[in-house]
């Protein structure tokens, strides 16, 4: 079920550091049904450690991805924030790649087909990969050609047979997933041409240090990532890294663009410009990382005891938004049924389900007002402007929101 790396998965070193040990927790999207609560018995070792020669903070344990991905609850958000988003991003890409007319575009770990969608609509020929059943079912209803794998240079050959090279390959957040990123390359190598533009959206590590976003690791996370570790990992292979862009998207990501060596397209000037804004953080030094676990430290002090002195006064608190981010925070807090009554959430798959750890259950987001409890905690907290700007009933009935990170804190309602 799962093992422990003993090299870093970008630049093969063995110079490997602990940095942050947050014990055993459930798997973060092991989202239960009440019947099956009793008999769950995962608790597994979550541990950071930091490359101290290309700075990448990666779990220390891998979790077989079969256990990981064949019953899945993460469900690409449709909230305007990432519509925008995705849109935003679909436009970028196209009118940067230097495509011909109708271009193939393959995104790999493809959810629901929601990003596909932006790009169907613009005239391109679209496929997506999806290993979980149960989403892969939803977009291909949806009307987004999905093939039911997972992507690696095994399944590259017979995309490659089946449908061709892509002129666009697409990742949202599912670098971060993979163990054997050498596979991907070669897999990616595969699927691609020489003008081919590769594209992934990744959580940056820069913003993981600076916003303490702790709570973003979990088992399915196994990488965070600086543009200094994408530099090693495609130092000998066919690709280099053309491009990086910033977005605030999930607390902090960057899309970081390959091309084949032998590409015409010249690298982008904000490739360097990252690599010496890492250089100056000094983010490959563990002296850097214990101020971070001082601050994990003390979210995880300071939290806990707010939702306690809350719930003393009789109090009654939620969750808000079931997201994976926000079992590893319940779960490494200490919070659970004792101190809180349930979490709302607009995923269908999640509601009437327990979150795995605190065991609190999941009820759909019509709850909030039905009920009207005292406080909301943010789980969802890289959505807070738009929840919070949203649900202003809520808070005019005398409800307020708490926000975890980077500081526990209760949002006071301006009107």
């Amino acid at each position: 079920m799962i093992y422990e790396r003993t090299h870093c998965r970008t630049c093969g070193s063995k110079n490997l550091r602990l940095i942050l040990d947050l014990g055993r927790t459930a798997l973060a999207n092991d989202f239960l049904n009440p019947e099956e609560v009793a008999n769950y018995k995962i608790s597994l070792p979550l541990r950071v450690v930091l490359c101290q020669d290309c700075s990448l903070v990666q779990l220390a344990d891998t979790v077989d991805p079969k256990i990981l991905y064949s019953r899945y609850a993460y469900i690409t958000s449709t909230s305007r924030t990432m519509d925008a988003h995705l849109n935003d991003q679909s436009a970028h890409l196209l009118s940067i790649g230097h495509f011909g007319a109708r271009p193939k575009i393959l995104e790999i770990a493809s959810n629901t087909g929601v990003f596909l969608k932006k790009f169907k609509a613009r005239g391109c020929e679209v496929l997506g990969v999806e290993p979980a059943e149960n989403i892969c079912e939803v977009a291909v209803k949806s009307g987004i050609p999905t093939r039911g794998e997972f992507f690696n240079a095994a399944s590259a050959n017979k995309i490659r047979a089946d449908w061709g090279a892509a002129d666009l390959i697409l990742g949202r957040h599912v670098f971060a997933h993979i163990d054997d990123l050498r596979d991907l390359l070669a897999g990616l190598e595969t699927v691609s041409h020489k003008e081919t533009l590769i594209a992934f959206e990744v959580p940056y590590l820069v913003d993981f240090f600076e916003r303490t976003e702790y709570d973003t690791i979990y088992h399915e996370h196994l990488s965070y990532i600086p543009v200094r570790a994408l530099e090693a990992l495609v130092k000998d292979s066919p690709f280099s890294l053309f491009r990086i862009d910033h977005y605030q998207i999930h607390g902090g990501s960057i899309l970081f663009h390959l091309r084949h060596r032998s590409s015409k397209v010249a690298v982008h000037e904000s490739v360097a410009k990252a690599l010496e804004g890492e250089r100056r953080m000094k983010l490959a030094e563990p002296d850097t990382w214990r101020k971070f676990t001082e601050r994990v430290d003390h979210i995880r002090t300071e939290l806990p005891a707010l939702i306690r002195k809350l719930k003393s006064q009789g109090k009654r608190i939620i969750g808000y938004g079931a997201s994976a981010k926000g079992n590893t925070l319940l779960n490494t807090c200490g919070l659970g049924i004792k101190e809180m009554n349930y979490v709302i959430d607009n995923t269908p798959f999640k509601q009437n389900k327990v979150a795995p750890g605190s065991w609190l259950p999941i009820r759909p987001p019509e709850t909030l007002l039905q009920e009207q409890p005292d406080f909301a905690l943010l789980l969802a907290w890289n959505f807070a402007p738009e929840i919070i700007g949203r649900e202003t009933e809520f808070q005019k009935r005398g409800g307020r929101f708490i926000v975890p990170i980077p500081e526990p804190k209760i949002i006071e309602f301006r009107a």
